[in-house]
């Protein structure tokens, strides 16, 4: 069997296993050691950030804007035409389907309201006075 070497002393520089005497700082999620301070930002160097970040929101814009008014604008357009020709068609076909509807009960009483008028043409005027009848006057 082979021996291993286990120290009996920690090394204060190991940070792997903390051990119970050693302090750990709230808001960390690692361990840290007491007593040091984190960096701190001066605040002049927050003011540079502060101008890197309006320049950086400025070429966006400038960016988004050029898009817009350059190859995003064919993109907007392609999209608008090919949802108002799908709109369209689907228009064209709900107006169809109510003509239709609308047609089909108005047909319907337009061949009665005929073959009523026919009838009582006929039955006034006699069976062969129609108008496609051939014994009327020639």
């Amino acid at each position: 069997m082979k021996e291993v070497f286990v120290p009996d002393e920690h090394e204060v520089n190991d940070a792997s296993i903390p051990l119970l005497t050693d302090i750990l700082v709230p808001g960390n999620v690692l361990r840290a050691r007491g007593g040091v301070a984190p960096a701190a930002v001066p605040a002049g160097v927050e003011g540079l950030f502060a101008g890197d970040v309006d320049a950086l929101a400025e070429r966006l814009r400038g960016r988004c804007l050029g898009w817009l008014t350059g190859d995003g604008r064919g993109v907007i357009e392609s999209r608008c035409s090919a949802a108002l020709q799908e709109h369209s068609r689907w228009l064209v076909g709900q107006v169809s389907r109510e003509i239709g509807l609308a047609l089909e009960s108005e047909l319907k009483g337009w061949v009665k309201a005929a073959v009523r008028e026919e009838l009582a043409a006929r039955a006034t005027h006699g069976p062969g006075s129609g108008p496609g009848s051939s014994a009327g006057g020639a």
